[in-house]
């Protein structure tokens, strides 16, 4: 009985203190969470951006909280529903992900990722990306449009005027617009109308045949023709092609040789 009391007596004395003294856990945390692989990245481009997320993961405690502010416009990511085995296979790192509007509009932003642990330690990394929109447009000689690189234009005046107009595509003042002719450049447009998205320009051309190039390009991406008759009518309402002008020198070949023979006789 002795024994059994002692017992008894010890157990109350345990579960007084266990009571009095209660065990607490510690967790010493000196570093702040790392954010690994982003969406964005700095210095990307990227044709569009609907969806930011971060690979982020803390040595010691849990990451609490992940943001992203790109623009000035801050959105609170959430913790994807992986499985436990996939977020230990990516060696403590879980990915945090929020769907947001759509970027679409060509430019530069800037962005800030921020992640935060039980510590109330703090990471940012920071960066910008592109949003990159293939030029698009149509090209314009005397207001008629070009829509085939074989295309031929006939005109009765030797100034002949150009035109390119932008329907998608970075900002104007990264596009140039330009006509070449035997691989020069002969005439350079300029930005007239920027509400329209409108480059204009006129170049004075010798009567004849020509064989020109129309290149609008904002360094990457080229909107290009090639026209292979741009045709100035020539003096006296004549229009000599290539193939008109040895026909009529062909011709006046065999005139010359039949008024020989005949001096001839």
């Amino acid at each position: 009985m002795r024994g059994s009391t002692l017992l008894i007596v010890l157990g109350m004395v345990l579960l007084g203190v266990g009571v009095v003294y209660p065990f607490i856990t510690l967790v010493v945390d000196t570093t702040p969470p790392d954010i690994a692989a982003t969406c964005p990245e700095n210095g990307r481009v990227y044709t569009s951006l609907t969806e930011i997320n971060a690979w982020v993961g803390d040595p010691e405690t849990d990451v609490v909280s992940v943001t992203c502010t790109i623009n000035g416009q801050t959105y609170t990511l959430r913790k994807s529903h992986l499985t436990p085995y996939a977020i230990a296979d990516t060696g403590g790192y879980a990915l945090w992900e929020y769907d947001i509007p759509d970027i679409t509009t060509g430019g530069t932003y800037s962005f800030t990722f921020r992640a935060k642990n039980k510590a109330g330690l703090t990471a940012e990394y920071s960066g910008t990306f592109t949003i990159y929109t293939a030029l698009q447009g149509n090209w314009y000689v005397n207001n008629q449009p070009i829509t085939s690189p074989t295309q031929t234009i006939y005109t009765t005046s030797p100034t002949v005027s150009f035109k390119f107009q932008k329907t998608a595509g970075v900002e104007d003042t990264k596009i140039s617009c330009w006509v070449e002719e035997g691989g020069a450049r002969i005439l350079t447009l300029t930005l007239t109308d920027t509400a329209n998205h409108i480059w204009t320009g006129t170049y004075t051309f010798t009567p004849g045949t020509h064989t020109i190039k129309l290149v609008a390009s904002d360094g990457t991406n080229t909107v290009t023709f090639s026209i292979i008759g741009l045709t100035i009518q020539g003096v006296g309402g004549w229009t000599l092609t290539t193939q008109q002008t040895l026909m009529l020198i062909g011709a006046i070949a065999i005139v010359a040789g039949v008024t020989l023979r005949i001096k001839g006789k």
